[in-house]
């Protein structure tokens, strides 16, 4: 696991009552540090935003075990959008 995602896993932890909009903000936070971390590695844009993303949603959907919760987490994270 990279520092990135320990650090995301560590925040997740922080707090066991995080509300969806809290875990949505930590998410687009850390997804937004792991594109930036992709990019300095030298991924173009594109790639960059792939990978960041897939990274955030791993560790996320390992923590969360509701996938309910899991999907309004990334609905609201990706779009402003609760469901």
């Amino acid at each position: 696991m990279t520092e990135l995602q320990e650090a995301f896993l560590n925040e997740l932890k922080s707090n066991p009552k995080f509300t969806v909009a809290e875990y949505a903000d930590l998410y687009n936070k850390h997804s937004t540090l792991a594109i930036e971390d992709e990019v300095n590695s030298g991924a173009d844009e594109h790639r960059a935003k792939a990978m960041g993303n897939y990274y955030t949603v791993a560790v996320l959907s390992n923590f969360i075990n509701n996938e309910n919760k899991l999907a309004r987490i990334i609905a609201l994270a990706e779009t402003g959008t609760k469901y």
